[in-house]
C-alpha cells in the first residue's frame, strides 16, 4: 500500500507496524502517536510501565486528529525525525479529548493562547474594515 503524499514520489510503508494513540497534532503533516509499553525486569521480578512517543508522518487522505488510536508502519526518512506513517485509523476521538498528563495548568495556558489569537484577529478586522467587505 503506497500512500502518494509527497513530492518526491509515494511513501512505501515497510518493516514493523505498531498500534497507538495520537497525544499531539499540532504539526501541519506530523502527529505524535504514544505507545504504552509494558516491561519485565527478571533481577527485581517486577513489571514497569513506559510509554514511547514517535512523530509520524499524517497524510492528508488520513487525517488522523487528536485523541486518535492510529497504527503506523516503518517507512523511509521523511525528515529529521520521521521515519513513520499513519497508515489507518483504528478507532476515532469521540467528544472533547483531555489528556491527563497535561493538567489543569497546562489547559489555562491554551484557553489563553486561543484568546490572544481573537483578540489580535479582532484587532486586524478593526484596522482594515476593507478587507472585511472584500470578503464578503
Amino acid at each position: 500500500m503506497a500512500i502518494d503524499s509527497n513530492r518526491k514520489g509515494a511513501i512505501v510503508p515497510r518493516g514493523h507496524t505498531k498500534r497507538g494513540t495520537v497525544v499531539s497534532d499540532r504539526g501541519k503533516k506530523t502527529v505524535i502517536v504514544e505507545m504504552a509499553k509494558l516491561e519485565y525486569f527478571p533481577k527485581y521480578r517486577r513489571y514497569a510501565r513506559g510509554h514511547s512517543r514517535v512523530p509520524a508522518h499524517n497524510p492528508q487522505s488520513i487525517g488522523a486528529s487528536l485523541g486518535d488510536e492510529v497504527e503506523i508502519a516503518e517507512c523511509r526518512k521523511i525528515s529529521k525525525t520521521k521515519a513513520w506513517i499513519v497508515t489507518k485509523i483504528l478507532r476515532k476521538a469521540s467528544g472533547l479529548v483531555v489528556l491527563e498528563k497535561k493538567g489543569a495548568k497546562a489547559l489555562e495556558e491554551e484557553a489563553e493562547r486561543l484568546k490572544k489569537s481573537e483578540v489580535k484577529r479582532d484587532e486586524l478586522a478593526a484596522q482594515n474594515p476593507e478587507a472585511e467587505k472584500k470578503k464578503e
